[in-house]
């Protein structure tokens, strides 16, 4: 039965606005006979995609439940045991989740859009720094446990009975008849390393930051000399501080298990410094990087179209596709609309990656912009046809302007939403069915076909170009198209101002 195939400008929102077509112009045999051409096709990718996003949303939440819900920041705070060996009142902040669903960080680890684990030039990132800061740790002898702590603490800690270990000056440096300068370090020690040991022509270097992990240790009580068992204090004692991955900013932290948990971190029971771990291969997931140093995974620009931040989230998905998507479809046909849903929304979040790079989003809000874009192309290219052209084109810019304004908030993605816009209007004028009688009005279609894909190309290589090679990410007014702060700590629960704090 195709009685109620889709008609050309006659769609839902045709009925929902009430547009009236001028009968003069329909009756006309050549467009007539146009639309009688048009084929007609089936909603195929509106329903493959909308089973794939909620099959998706299933299982994060059977997979990782369900994060903190609110609209602001969420505050945690517990007595945690510590690498001094004490209970300690510690808080926790992570942002809170408004569409009731999975933490920012599991969001992540499905596939989010976040530009720092696209690129390795933010400077939030620098490894060289990250590095430096959290490795330069000592080993400190406690009551036989083990507490890597920062070595400017160490006149506090004299007086729970520490002992600082220090290179005795008969150990040989690598390469030179000085003793070590970097080290030592509580359960890792080159001496006592049998994989990888320690032997020329492959000695471990002077720099802790680039001991490898040791998979298998000696005895050190069996190995030293009596006078020298004292030495190995540091091997023999009981080790509680490890490399913690915490958040989705990928920081490194020597802490306790109780601790790491506690923050919900990735704890690395197996390794005793930070530079022997990868946080961001820990906190971002997905494939892991061609190189552990340079973050790589464009691909997230596509795989967050078809992640969803909740519920809610989801259910506001799935009404725009089923009302606004479908008829489109219906009449674009499945081939056109994956190129118009995918272009809108990959080119969208990569706008928004370059312009607000710290914060972690998902969801089609960019491919969603494209089809109301579509709508438009769609009035534009039955203009003639309609009897108030320019009052159906104003209900429909009134909408997008709202819809806009709406993004102020900070739960919605303003920058992912224009571009995308931006590109599904030139995308939907290239692709969109169109009606022509005449050849003079089919040259200039073909003409304005031309000038949308070539101004297509030139947008997107240009935003590649400004996300890799001219970057933009310092922009401190950009955030505020994207949320308007409203009060001191309005947009603080989606990471915009994280950089600066």
């Amino acid at each position: 039965d195709n009685s109620d195939r889709r008609q050309f400008g006659q769609g839902i929102i045709h009925r929902l606005f009430g547009r009236s077509l001028k009968r003069s112009v329909m009756s006309r045999e050549p467009v007539k006979e146009v639309l009688e051409d048009l084929e007609d096709h089936r909603p195929f990718f509106t329903y493959w995609l909308s089973t794939v996003q909620i099959l998706i949303l299933v299982i994060s939440l059977v997979s990782y439940g369900f994060g903190p819900f609110g609209m602001d920041l969420n505050h945690q705070s517990g007595l945690v045991l510590v690498t001094s060996l004490s209970l300690q009142q510690v808080d926790y902040t992570e942002p809170a989740n408004f569409w009731i669903g999975p933490r920012a960080a599991d969001l992540i680890h499905l596939g989010a859009k976040f530009a720092p684990y696209t690129i390795n030039t933010l400077k939030f990132y620098s490894y060289s720094s990250l590095i430096k800061q959290v490795t330069n740790f000592k080993g400190i002898i406690i009551n036989t446990v083990c507490s890597i702590i920062f070595c400017y603490f160490l006149c506090n800690w004299s007086q729970l009975g520490a002992i600082y270990r220090k290179w005795s000056h008969n150990e040989q440096r690598p390469g030179s008849g000085g003793g070590r300068i970097s080290g030592s370090v509580c359960g890792l020690d080159p001496k006592y390393c049998e994989a990888p040991a320690s032997v020329a022509p492959y000695e471990w270097p002077d720099d802790i930051t680039k001991w490898p992990i040791c998979r298998k240790t000696s005895s050190p009580v069996q190995r030293a000399r009596p006078k020298d068992k004292l030495a190995a204090e540091h091997m023999v004692c009981e080790v509680i501080g490890h490399p913690c991955c915490i958040g989705i900013h990928a920081t490194c932290s020597i802490t306790t298990k109780e601790y790491c948990d506690f923050v919900n971190g990735h704890f690395h029971d197996e390794a005793s410094l930070c530079s022997q771990v990868s946080c961001l291969d820990n906190v971002c997931g997905m494939l892991p990087f061609f190189n552990s140093e340079v973050p790589d995974q464009f691909y997230r620009l596509l795989t967050s179209l078809f992640l969803h931040a909740g519920i809610f989230h989801l259910a506001i998905s799935l009404v725009i596709q089923w009302f606004v998507m479908r008829d489109v479809e219906k009449l674009t046909g499945t081939l056109r609309l994956i190129i118009l849903y995918l272009g809108s929304g990959v080119a969208g979040n990569l706008a928004s990656a370059i312009f607000v790079p710290y914060r972690a989003d998902v969801g089609p809000a960019g491919a969603n912009s494209g089809l109301l874009a579509c709508l438009i192309v769609e009035i534009l290219n039955m203009w003639p046809m309609l009897q108030h052209p320019y009052y159906a084109l104003f209900k429909h810019l009134l909408i997008a302007v709202l819809l806009f304004i709406i993004g102020l908030l900070p739960w919605f993605d303003n920058f992912s939403s224009f571009f995308g816009f931006i590109f599904g209007f030139l995308l939907s004028y290239a692709i969109l069915p169109y009606i022509s009688v005449g050849e003079y009005e089919r040259q200039k279609k073909i003409f304005l076909i031309w000038v949308c894909l070539i101004t297509t190309v030139f947008l997107f290589l240009l935003l590649v170009i400004f996300f890799y090679i001219i970057p933009v990410y310092d922009c401190e007014i950009c955030g505020y198209f994207n949320c308007l702060p409203l009060t001191r700590d309005f947009c603080s629960t989606q990471n915009i101002n994280f950089k600066r704090n």
